[in-house]
């Protein structure tokens, strides 16, 4: 158990088939103890939390909205009340507004503001309440899952992919901010077969299975991504101790072409 006796909090990770969800699991195989934080996804979120606790780690629940700067400060109280430190945080939270590039007047500046609210203020009001403990701890880590759009543009909304690309630029901040004591970095999956889609796609079955193959013609691997996938990139990067400020790609070779036909 490589990372027993640390202490791990996970913001948006209440989803049982989500990344932060994923994360959750190995961090806690591992030996961290765990604090998972939702918002609207309690029930599945009690789940997570009870299959962390049966790797003989303490895990909790903290339900709140991390784009309140309240609820960031409650969670960092939460933490130093029962652990007495933190080693690293994974900040898994974010949200979409999805809507045609071409149609600009169908997204308003409240959406802008609430994409940001999620994906960019939110990581960083944690990072602000966490700052003491962080600096305390001798391995602290904090990784941001971003996307891939925020390198190619290319998302359900021009919203959300200048969000990503302004939570990019918030890690390599953070990085410098933060340092020495402190390594961030942040990990961009492009699409993941995850619960994200769980909403868009409800009754919809066929048309995902279709998305999921299309997105699978995409990359040089001929696969599709899954939650597993980014969990181990985020395991990696909390483990090796001179990697901050890196912005880590993971598309399956999608920005380098397709897998060869045979």
């Amino acid at each position: 158990m490589i990372l027993k006796g640390m202490v791990s909090v996970l913001t948006g990770a209440g989803r049982i088939n989500s990344i932060g969800a994923a994360t959750a699991r190995i961090l806690a195989k591992n030996g961290s103890h765990v604090v998972i934080n939702c918002l609207n996804s309690r029930l599945q979120a009690e789940q997570v939390v009870s299959e962390c606790a049966s790797h003989g780690v303490s895990s909790e629940l903290f339900v709140g909205d991390i784009t309140d700067v309240d609820v960031c400060k409650s969670l960092a109280t939460f933490v130093k009340d029962k652990f007495g430190k933190v080693d690293t945080i994974v900040n898994c939270v974010g949200s979409t507004h999805p809507a045609p590039y071409e149609k600009l007047e169908l997204l308003t500046a409240s959406d802008f503001m609430k994409v940001f609210s999620s994906n960019v203020i939110g990581p960083y009001l944690i990072a602000q309440a966490f700052q003491p403990l962080l600096k305390a701890s001798k391995i602290a880590s904090i990784t941001n899952v971003s996307s891939t759009a925020a390198l190619t543009g290319i998302s359900s909304s021009i919203a959300y992919a200048t969000a990503k690309g302004a939570e990019n630029s918030l890690t390599l901040a953070l990085a410098q901010a933060l340092s020495p004591e402190v390594r961030v970095n942040v990990v961009c999956p492009s699409f993941v077969d995850s619960s994200w889609w769980e909403i868009p796609f409800k009754d919809k079955q066929e048309k995902y299975e279709a998305l999921l193959q299309t997105m699978k013609e995409k990359n040089l691997l001929n696969r599709v991504i899954k939650p597993e996938d980014v969990a181990l990139a985020i395991f990696s990067v909390i483990q090796n101790p001179v990697m901050t400020g890196e912005i880590i790609r993971l598309d399956a070779g999608a920005h380098i072409g397709k897998s060869n036909s045979r």
